[in-house]
């Protein structure tokens, strides 16, 4: 169980988080809602920094905690297998067993191999003993339930995609064993498939979930309650219920407080047209009128605030400059990660103003692809081609491209020499004004990272945008301005994206099929594979 009471987020200068108190028991799942940047990454952070330390009085935790950041992890040698058996401990054993089995195929002698069997038996024993078969091959079954290709979990961390490095880490947290989870957007990355699964193992868990999701109604069948973070009061709204249950009775609250709000405002009106009347009138009217005025000070008081949308994010690319009729050229490219080849002999040409949409299944190379389009990345075989004034703009799903140490401001002065206030201002289209213009990139949450990306792409004046998985993390409103820039931009486009109402919106030209290299003139049809991937 976890119990929060009047605990305080602040970052920076920035007040995120004000005296909020709430409760996840075991079998609730309570969803974390709020726009875009309203601290609901950092309340996850600060409630597992604190139960952690079992230190806070604000945050008391009975049982264990297992967390999931919207970040992947770092890229290392360890395998997705070793990392996955790590949340039981039990990755160093399977690492000596490995080492002890190798020492016997390397044994001199007979009497060394004997020696090297006895080891390999009693690391054995002692494996078994703690779990480790059972554990390898629970791992393995929720790794596939996520999506994870089947060879993926024997590959080291540096050889799988920022996709699939996420669903190791997701699986990770679901065979952690703890009684209460934190889940901060644990639906990106995932195909159709791998959301149910996901959605059943949620519904299945006993312990207590805590989960920040733009997938809510995926999960809405077991949401028991939900908190809502309000960035104008730093407030937190607990609501026991689903997600459906809870925007219902928003809706019907919003009607009722609009209404009153009339009532209240005409009588205002009313009483203080009274006041004017007769403030200096006689000395009886000028007493009712002075008794009044106290009176309509008390009903503006209790004036329930107008509930506004807020600002909505403004983007805009700017008319790229001119390039040739063929901008980039992909010549018989082909990657692999010290195994069988992720894809090969992959060719195609990208014209002027074309829109070319990258599908395949998880795993099958799209984010390696536009790696290597971009620079980033080398492959084994082939080429990558510019064309006459090429200017590339790449978006990382993973924001790689940004330093954690970084200021948002910092960040933008990286890529475009313009004064400081034009850099603000387009900060403050992206909602990234005031103390978050200053804060390092590590502070902020997965949207606002996605946004501070996108106003570098925005800066840059590109004629090529390499776009992987851009509508993450963005609340509804902030996918629309992407679309809505997008619509208007001039310039090639190559995207990946599972987001099947944002690809139909996007219109492709043609379509790359992944991991064969395939092209085709985009359809409809293939909106399903979009779905999947």
């Amino acid at each position: 169980m976890l119990r929060v009471v009047d605990l305080t987020v602040e970052v920076g200068h920035r007040l995120l988080v004000a005296e909020a108190s709430f409760t996840v028991a075991p079998g609730d799942v309570v969803g974390l809602v709020g726009p875009n940047g309203a601290g609901k990454t950092s309340l996850l952070r600060a409630v597992t920094e604190r139960a952690t330390s079992r230190r806070d009085p604000a945050v008391s935790l009975v049982g264990e905690l297992a967390w999931l950041p919207q970040e992947s992890p770092p890229t290392t040698a360890s395998t997705g297998l070793a990392r996955l058996l790590s949340a039981r401990g039990l990755d160093q054993a399977r690492q000596e067993l490995e080492e002890a089995r190798r020492k016997i195929d390397q044994s001199a002698d007979d009497r060394a191999r004997d020696r090297a069997i006895k080891r390999f038996s009693g690391l054995q024993e002692r494996f078994e003993v703690a779990g480790g078969y059972r554990a390898e091959s629970e791992a393995r079954r929720v790794a596939a339930g996520l999506g994870i290709p089947a060879g993926g979990l024997d590959r080291p961390l540096s050889g799988l995609s920022g996709g699939e490095r996420r669903r190791v880490e997701l699986a990770r947290v679901l065979l952690s064993q703890a009684t209460t989870l934190l889940l901060d957007e644990p639906t990106n990355h995932l195909d159709a498939d791998a959301k149910r699964w996901l959605a059943g193992f949620l519904a299945d868990f006993s312990g207590g979930i805590l989960l920040v999701s733009h997938d809510l109604p995926l999960l809405d069948r077991d949401v028991t309650g939900v908190l809502v973070l309000d960035p104008m009061t730093a407030s937190i709204e607990t609501y026991k219920g689903t997600w459906t249950q809870y925007l219902a009775a928003s809706e019907v609250r919003a009607r009722s407080e609009a209404k009153e709000r009339k009532v209240l405002e005409r009588d205002i009106k009313r009483l203080s047209t009274f006041v004017e009347k007769y403030r200096h009138s006689n000395e009886t009217m000028a007493r009712r009128a002075m008794v009044t005025e106290r009176r309509v000070e008390k009903m503006k008081a209790n004036l329930t605030p107008e509930r506004r949308s807020g600002r909505k994010v403004a983007v805009r690319f700017p008319d790229p400059p001119p390039s040739g009729r063929f901008p980039l050229d992909a010549v018989d490219l082909s990657r692999s990660y010290g195994g069988p080849p992720v894809f090969k002999h992959v060719s195609f040409d990208l014209q002027r103003g074309e829109r070319l949409l990258v599908l395949g299944l998880n795993g099958a190379g799209k984010t390696s692809l536009l790696r290597i389009l971009a620079g980033i990345d080398t492959p084994d075989e082939g080429e990558v081609r510019l064309g006459h004034g090429a200017e590339l703009g790449y978006y990382a799903q993973e924001h790689e491209g940004l330093d954690p140490a970084a200021t948002a401001m910092e960040s933008l002065r990286e890529v475009a020499k313009a004064p400081d206030d034009l850099l603000r201002g387009v900060l403050g289209h992206f909602l990234l004004g005031g103390d978050q213009a200053h804060q390092p990139t590590r502070t902020l949450s997965g949207g606002e990272k996605t946004k501070l990306a996108l106003a570098r792409l925005v800066l840059g004046r590109h004629n090529v945008l390499l776009l992987d998985e851009p509508t993450n993390n963005l609340d509804v409103q902030a996918v629309e301005a992407v679309r809505s820039a997008l619509e208007t931009y001039k310039g090639s486009v190559v995207l990946v994206s599972h987001d099947t109402p944002f690809v139909q919106s996007f219109e492709p030209d043609r379509v790359l099929l992944m991991p064969d290299g395939a092209l085709d003139v985009w359809s409809e049809d293939y909106l399903d594979l979009v779905a999947l991937d």
